[in-house]
């Protein structure tokens, strides 16, 4: 699987050498892995050696490598650009953040579930311009005090859509490549595709409609790249 060619109509800027490199030193370091995708939050160990009571890396006297996280710059600069998606011309709304108690609020709001350690949440809207469609996708990041608080509100969004049903009926879940997600599910209905996902600390929704399956996993592996590239300290826009 590679993370430098994004999927469906969505492309890397010129920065895509640096995300892929900064991208592998997060994922090496922080000892992230990746399934593949059909059970995402059950069928990966994510968090490896908490089952067990142990840190990885501390039976041989090592610190524990801090996860992914993202400060509140990060939050805002982790969220894609129109510019990366090629398939057409897309307006861009301003990015959003929330912080503090507020971010409670917001990751209820959106996800519907309580989200206990979320510090802070940022979303942002891309839309098709001059399309009678509603061809669009939104980008929202959740930022939470440890893995295990992040992995918790994850597996109950998971159980949460799992169960939900509708007006328009169930989701059904898909299959997709994340592109270096610790943990992941995808669903779809009609013209809508979510994909949910945790990197570190990170919870990232990318919602997209009228996209198809194989943009919104484009759109998803975007969002991954930039975000492991920004928690490394880089620039994704360079």
């Amino acid at each position: 699987m590679s993370t430098g060619k994004a999927a469906g109509g969505i492309r890397m800027r010129t920065g895509v050498r640096g995300i892929a490199v900064a991208a592998a030193m997060v994922f090496a370091l922080a000892g992230c892995g990746d399934g593949d995708g059909t059970d995402a939050v059950t069928g990966n160990d994510a968090i490896p050696g908490i089952a067990e009571g142990q840190d990885k890396g501390q039976d041989k006297g090592q610190d524990k490598v801090p996860p992914v996280s993202l400060n509140e710059a990060g939050m805002i600069n982790a969220l894609p650009l129109s510019s990366e998606f090629t398939d057409g011309t897309y307006g861009a709304g301003d990015p959003e953040i929330v912080q503090g108690a507020e971010s409670g609020k917001a990751c209820f709001d959106r996800l519907e579930v309580e989200c206990p350690g979320v510090k802070s949440f940022s979303i942002k809207d891309l839309a098709l311009v001059n399309s009678s469609s509603d061809t669009g996708a939104t980008f929202i990041l959740a930022s939470f005090g440890t893995e295990e608080e992040a992995a918790a509100v994850l597996k109950s969004v998971e159980k949460a859509k799992k169960e939900f049903n509708g007006p328009s009926g169930r989701y059904t879940p898909v299959k997709v490549e994340s592109g270096g997600a610790d943990e992941w599910f995808a669903i779809e209905r009609n013209d809508f595709v979510g994909v949910y996902m945790r990197i570190g600390t990170v919870l990232s929704y990318v919602i997209t409609d009228d996209f198809g399956r194989e943009r919104a996993e484009g759109a998803a592996q975007l969002q991954v790249g930039r975000l492991k590239v920004v928690a490394a300290g880089g620039d994704p826009d360079a």
